[in-house]
């Protein structure tokens, strides 16, 4: 007979679908593939294993998440951290409009119209992405957006919006 332990902790724990969900957000966030972890890792790391890890269909040792953590220079305890916003597993993400951005880019003379069209155009090459129309970029784009613009994400999401280069 098993008994299932209740859980009284004041906070989320994380469970192996979040851990899965930032194992392939923090690969895609860096613009890597499956095979760039194999290559990465210099074949510590089989491609096919970690797309088992995103996927959550496989389990990962305690020295497989040091090796992960080390591989993408976090704290494992980063690589663990509860889902943000409590419960829910969402990944929050932004679609742009690359148009848009071009057309500000060159009729603006503010440099942040400048500076986010770089930024967006340097996400789509490191992806692949040669649809020139659409981006979406996930949170962790999102902070690195903050950094280079020097703006609150709130103010960000604002100024974007006025913009008409978010699709919302």
């Amino acid at each position: 007979m098993t008994s299932k332990i209740e859980n009284f902790a004041p906070f989320t724990q994380p469970t192996p679908k979040s851990v899965a969900l930032r194992l392939r957000t923090l690969r895609k966030a860096r613009g890597w593939t499956l095979h760039d972890i194999e290559s990465k890792s210099h074949g510590s790391i089989k491609s096919v294993v970690m797309g088992s890890y995103e996927r959550g269909t496989r389990a990962i040792s305690l020295a497989r998440c040091l090796e992960l953590a080390n591989l993408f220079a976090i704290p494992v305890a980063e690589l663990l951290a509860a889902p943000e916003g409590g419960a829910t597993n969402k990944v929050e993400i932004e679609r742009f409009d690359l148009r848009q951005s071009a057309v500000l880019a060159t009729r603006q003379s503010e440099n942040e119209f400048r500076s986010l069209h770089n930024f967006l155009i340097a996400i789509a090459q490191r992806r692949g992405d040669w649809n020139g129309e659409i981006l979406t970029l996930r949170a962790s784009d999102l902070d690195t957006l903050t950094l280079l613009l020097a703006m609150k994400r709130e103010l960000l999401s604002q100024w974007l919006k006025q913009s008409k280069i978010t699709l919302s």
